[in-house]
């Protein structure tokens, strides 16, 4: 009986590329923090753990302070959208497709924005990003000229 392969597979030149095998490992992380982020505000919606988010009093959006202490649940369809853009992200890059690069930066530009929401705790994420964005964008250019 022959075993299955696994068929996903970085694609070599993701693996040359130090910038783009950079973002994916952190999107993937990302991803994986953000997994957490969603497990939790599922567990506070139920009751099941102390809402965090409010103990660390570092939100200064005072309706979005409002929502996470009366309605945290309906944070969960937002934080989940971020959480599949970055592991489709991931999965793209490293497979060397185009959607998944173009997904990465959609979803960098989309937490810049957003993250406003969350100051000054939402700094961190910001610089984080920009951090990022600015690795996928030299991972894409490289040495590319802006006028040849």
């Amino acid at each position: 009986m022959k075993s299955k392969k696994s068929k996903f597979k970085v694609h070599e030149n993701i693996i040359k590329n130090k910038y783009l095998l950079i973002v994916a490992i952190c999107f993937l992380i990302y991803s994986i923090i953000e997994t957490l982020d969603c497990a939790s505000l599922l567990l506070i919606s139920f009751n099941l753990i102390p809402n965090i988010y409010l103990s660390w009093n570092l939100i200064n959006v005072k309706e979005v302070h409002v929502i996470l202490e009366n309605q945290p649940i309906l944070f969960f369809p937002f934080f989940l959208s971020f959480t599949l853009m970055r592991i489709f992200s991931t999965i793209g890059i490293l497979k060397n497709l185009s959607w998944g690069l173009y997904l990465g930066f959609i979803s960098l530009i989309l937490t810049m924005i957003f993250t406003t929401l969350f100051m000054p705790l939402g700094f961190f994420e910001l610089l984080f990003c920009t951090i990022l964005l600015i690795f996928l964008l030299m991972g894409y250019f490289g040495e590319k000229k802006i006028i040849a």
